[in-house]
């Protein structure tokens, strides 16, 4: 059986033809490369089996071929080598920025979203004051977030454009946007949570949206991290 390389995520694909889509990042047929293997080394003969033979006088003694050198990896980071912000894209990636930022609204959201329930089911006032603070973290934090993905994008995947690379994007907009949104409307109308208002469904509403494209960023990221 061949193996097929995806060359905007690694995916290492086992059969006699490529997938025509890549299972990972999405990558079509014509991102794939054959994986071909290494020859296996010629075994060499025993010392005693080799015969002795002498060089003729008038040749010369020639040198043994030169190793066979490897070819350097590419620089991870290759978008941004003109880049004066070249080394702090280096230490971003190399550093994983992208995962620890993320991982603030991923925590955070979903604690919010359920503080927000939970004082409207059983009117605690605590909760909802808890569900702002917690929100207006995510709106801070989802620039950094969003630029940190962007910088990863580019290094790790080359900034190819997929079906998976659009939909983490376009998520990550919904988030900021509806995160921003909704913090503010609590800062202006923090009743909202507690009193029948005409705009409470569309409130609630907006929530369980911005829990749905956290949810579907963060699982094609796991794709992309575990290959599955």
């Amino acid at each position: 059986m061949k193996k097929w390389k995806c060359l905007v995520c690694g995916y290492i694909h086992t059969g006699d033809e490529p997938p025509e889509k890549c299972p990972v990042c999405g990558a079509p047929k014509s991102q794939f490369v054959e994986v071909t293997e290494p020859a296996a080394p010629t075994p060499k003969p025993a010392p005693d089996t080799i015969p002795e033979t002498r060089p003729a006088a008038d040749t010369p003694e020639t040198s043994a071929p030169a190793a066979a050198v490897k070819t350097a990896t590419p620089e991870v980071v290759s978008r941004f080598k003109d880049s004066r912000y070249r080394r702090l894209f280096e230490m971003m990636t190399k550093f994983h920025g992208h995962p620890i930022t993320v991982h603030i609204p991923n925590g955070l959201l979903p604690v919010s979203i359920l503080f927000i329930f939970l004082s409207a089911i059983f009117s605690i006032k605590g909760m909802a004051s808890a569900a702002t603070y917690n929100l207006g973290v995510v709106a801070l934090s989802m620039p950094l977030v969003l630029f940190s993905g962007w910088v990863d994008w580019q290094n790790r995947f080359n900034g190819a454009i997929t079906d998976v690379f659009i939909v983490k994007i376009a998520c990550g907009i919904i988030v900021t946007v509806t995160a921003w949104f909704l913090f503010i409307w609590l800062l202006l109308n923090p009743a909202i949570i507690n009193s029948p208002q005409p705009a409470r469904v569309a409130f609630f509403m907006i929530n369980l949206i911005m829990l749905v494209a956290a949810s579907t960023a963060g699982w094609y990221g796991g794709k992309l991290v575990f290959r599955d």
